[in-house]
C-alpha cells in the first residue's frame, strides 16, 4: 500500500533527522578512535569520511531550507541521549577493534538511511535532494569500503600486541605460595 502524503512527509522528516545524526557521528568518529589507536590507517580512513561529511553538510542544509524542510535536531532527544550514554559508558570499556567496528556500523547505517531518503525525495520530486543523495552515495560508499578494508589492520596488530596473562592461562596445578611478613616486600601504606 503506497504511503499517503502525510506519511511520506513524516518519513521524510525522520530520515532527514537520521541523516543529520549519521553525519554528526561521521564527524565525531575520527577523534574518538584517534584517542584509542592514534593516527593509524584506520583512523585516516575515518578522517576521509569526516572530511566528506563536512563538505556535504552545508549543501544538505541549504537544500533542506530551500525545500522548506525542518533541519533542526532535538538537542536532547532519545537518540542523542543513547549515543551519549554509549560513548560515556560502553565505548570506554570495549577494545579498539570493537569500537572501530561500531563506527563502521554507524557509517553503514548512514548509507542505508540516505538510500531510503533518496527514494522518498524521488517520490516527493525534491530534485536537489535527489542529486545530493546521488552525489553523497557515490562518494560515501567508496569511503565506507575503505574504512571496512582497514579491519585487516587490527588483525595484523593484534598478532603483534603483547599478550596479557589471565587466570585461565595458569596451569591447573598452580598453587600460590604464602608469604611471611619478613619476605613480603610490597609497599605497605
Amino acid at each position: 500500500m503506497p504511503h499517503s502524503g502525510d506519511e511520506n512527509r513524516r518519513l521524510l522528516e525522520k530520515l532527514i533527522r537520521e541523516t543529520a545524526r549519521a553525519e554528526a557521528q561521521a564527524l565525531e568518529h575520527p577523534a574518538r578512535e584517534s584517542k584509542r589507536i592514534g593516527s593509524t590507517p584506520p583512523v585516516q580512513a575515518l578522517h576521509a569520511v569526516a572530511a566528506h561529511a563536512g563538505m556535504m553538510q552545508a549543501r544538505f542544509t541549504t537544500l533542506l531550507e530551500g525545500h522548506g524542510l525542518d533541519v533542526h535536531l532535538p538537542a536532547n532527544g532519545l537518540g542523542g541521549t543513547l549515543a551519549t550514554l554509549r560513548h560515556l559508558v560502553v565505548d570506554r570499556v570495549i577494545d579498539a577493534e570493537r569500537s572501530y567496528r561500531s563506527a563502521l556500523l554507524d557509517l553503514r547505517h548512514g548509507v542505508e538511511v540516505v538510500k531510503l531518503l533518496r527514494e522518498i525525495t524521488r517520490r516527493e520530486m525534491f530534485f536537489g535532494l535527489i542529486r545530493w543523495c546521488d552525489d553523497w552515495l557515490a562518494a560515501r560508499r567508496t569511503l565506507v569500503a575503505r574504512v571496512e578494508a582497514q579491519l585487516g589492520w587490527f588483525a595484523e596488530h593484534e598478532l603483534l600486541a603483547p599478550v596479557t596473562a589471565t587466570a585461565e592461562d595458569l596451569d591447573d596445578t598452580f598453587e600460590p605460595v604464602p608469604t611471611s611478613p619478613e619476605t613480603d616486600h610490597r609497599d605497605r601504606r
